[in-house]
């Protein structure tokens, strides 16, 4: 069997075909469904149809690949917008049927992705919402999500790094994770593969590069540092860092390191297995606790 998995995130779209053991093939494509969310509290036409478009070419690629089912699912743009249901309709005429999930069913399907052992914390900062999970092969004892993010940041503050540290550092004492204690923090998402990929340099996507790569809190500092200390015009130039993340890669750095802080988290492993692999496992039935 072969299946496809699309999370329709706020920021991109994802593709994941895998035979359920290991990955074939991932793909990428930016087209911040969340634009304007933060204002206006609606999806607007033009991220709904770049978005829209993005859905149908990645179904199109899952059936040339052989899938035999295609999972595709949505998050916090769709599940807070006041016609996130109308764009859940639009595409129901394209024959895709999507699953929005809840903030809580987020958190705990990017755990149980990049989940392999021990007791661990995991964060996963998205386009408009992060989510934050601690547990271990019992299960899940802490998950919540919030409703801050990449795109949020960015539409609400631009790169102004003062208001967005005090934002975050304000917001995600909205986490009731104090005094669980874990052995390792992950991250899972674009921004947390994105401070990766600048970090390693890397000139085109690389899994195996990526996937478990660590990051200290201080180097996170200065690859944020000198991304902001770099117009916007001219970081095209930085290795590694996305076309589509470079207004965006600043202040969910800053999240990033606002979480660590609160955790008391002095590294950061980085897991490219994340909530595509916890979705598939999820609708398969595969044993994810509570």
């Amino acid at each position: 069997m072969k299946y496809a998995v699309i999370d329709i995130g706020s920021n991109s779209i994802r593709l994941l075909i895998t035979d359920g053991k290991q990955s074939l093939c991932r793909m990428l494509e930016i087209t911040r469904l969340s634009e304007g969310l933060n204002k206006s509290g609606y999806l607007c036409d033009a991220a709904m149809a770049r978005t829209r478009s993005a859905i149908v070419g990645f179904a199109e690629e899952a059936k040339r690949q052989g899938c035999d089912r295609l999972f595709p699912f949505a998050t916090e743009a769709v599940r807070s917008a006041k016609n996130g249901k109308d764009f859940v309709d639009m595409l129901e005429k394209d024959g895709i049927y999507i699953d929005v999930v809840s903030g809580d069913t987020e958190a705990k399907i990017g755990f149980f992705g990049a989940y392999e052992g021990g007791k661990i914390a995991l964060v996963d900062i998205g386009g408009a919402s992060t989510e934050l999970a601690i547990g271990d092969e019992n299960g899940i004892e802490y998950g919540k999500s919030l409703h801050v993010g990449s795109v949020r940041l960015k539409e609400t503050f631009g790169e102004d790094v003062d208001a967005i540290k005090a934002y975050c550092d304000k917001t995600v004492g909205e986490y009731g994770a104090k005094g669980i204690t874990f052995d390792r923090l992950y991250s899972i998402g674009g921004s947390a593969s994105t401070l990766a990929s600048v970090d390693a340099e890397l000139e085109s996507y690389d899994e195996k590069t990526l996937h478990h790569r660590s990051l200290s809190r201080q180097r996170i500092k200065n690859l944020v540092d000198r991304i902001h200390s770099t117009p916007i015009e001219e970081r095209d130039g930085i290795k590694g860092l996305e076309p589509g993340r470079k207004d965006v890669i600043v202040g969910s750095g800053i999240l990033l390191l606002s979480i660590m802080d609160y955790l008391g988290a002095q590294e950061v492993i980085n897991s490219e297995t994340s909530n595509m692999e916890g979705y598939l496992r999820y609708k398969l039935g595969a044993d994810i606790r509570r």
